[in-house]
């Protein structure tokens, strides 16, 4: 199917499938698609209704998207298949060249390229379970914020600030339990 003839309605269709890969609901929105076409129509419940009743009248404009849709697929396959083949081609080289590195390479890659593989971060966290003493815990509260190495003054300075946010922490906890049984009995010794 060609471009549609009405040029709106052909920009409401690219408008609408461009808006399918959006990283929020209000850029997938079909309202934000009219919006586009049909910048004098009010924001909101009004550009909704109108590109709601448009999609029922106009049918080519949703074909002409599945169109787009499938046109995309068809990129997306044919060069997931092109390189896939081009490094099946260059792991063959390599290998009969004995250059093994390459070959390695070359089956990584098309790994990624099929999703069979996925790079993740290095793992950066900080195991506290490992720390055998308020020291160890001042290293790692350090190191966990991109102090490499941590000299003494800073462990130090580290555990008394730790143990300050401990007490903080108590007394928010002490404050949500109400008055104790204790704090009870000290008023009415005092009322006395």
């Amino acid at each position: 199917m060609p471009a549609l003839s009405n040029p709106r309605y052909e920009r409401f269709a690219q408008a609408l499938f461009a808006g399918l890969a959006g990283e929020t609901r209000v850029k997938r929105a079909q309202s934000t698609a009219y919006l586009t076409v049909y910048p004098n129509c009010s924001n909101g419940n009004s550009a909704e209704a109108a590109a709601s009743r448009l999609l029922r009248r106009v049918r080519p404009i949703i074909e002409r998207v599945r169109e787009l849709q499938a046109q995309a697929a068809e990129r997306t396959q044919e060069t997931a298949d092109k390189c896939v083949q081009e490094l099946n081609q260059l792991r063959r080289d390599a290998h009969s060249d004995k250059a093994y590195g390459a070959a390695v390479a070359a089956v990584m890659g098309k790994a990624k390229i099929l999703n069979l593989m996925v790079d993740q971060p290095p793992n950066t966290s900080i195991d506290f379970s490992s720390a055998k003493s308020m020291q160890d815990i001042g290293r790692k509260l350090l190191q966990s914020v991109g102090f490499k190495e941590p000299d003494d003054a800073s462990i130090k300075a580290a555990i008394e600030l730790n143990d300050k946010f401990i007490d903080d922490l108590q007394a928010i906890y002490q404050q949500a339990q109400g008055p104790t049984l204790e704090q009870h009995d000290d008023k009415r010794t005092e009322s006395i």
